[in-house]
């Protein structure tokens, strides 16, 4: 079993943390909601569910569309993802030098 990044063992380990973990993990790229689902370990159903409030969110954006499908990504223009993104550096940090000092 995969060991949990620093970022969901902190802020716990839910839905919508897997999958802003999972898309922060993959920043660059876009996925499809099945991709987004199944990288990051969450049902699909469940993710349609999680989708909407985080397009309201601006979270998440459409980037595109391939034949039916919509693909996603996190907005990084957004502050809240930009500060997800600082609060993972930290945590990051924080662990490193626990492990290298404990």
């Amino acid at each position: 079993m995969e060991e949990k990044s620093f970022f969901l063992q902190y802020l716990g380990d839910n839905p919508k943390i897997r999958v802003l973990d999972f898309l922060m993990d993959n920043f660059a790229l876009d996925f499809s909601m099945p991709q987004i689902a199944q990288g990051s370990n969450v049902a699909y159903t469940t993710l349609i569910d999680l989708l909407p409030n985080l397009l309201n969110q601006k979270m998440l954006i459409e980037t595109r569309k391939i034949g039916k499908s919509k693909l996603f990504k996190l907005n990084l223009d957004n502050p809240i993802v930009k500060a997800l993104f600082a609060i993972d550096l930290k945590l990051s940090e924080a662990s490193i030098k626990k492990e290298i000092f404990a």
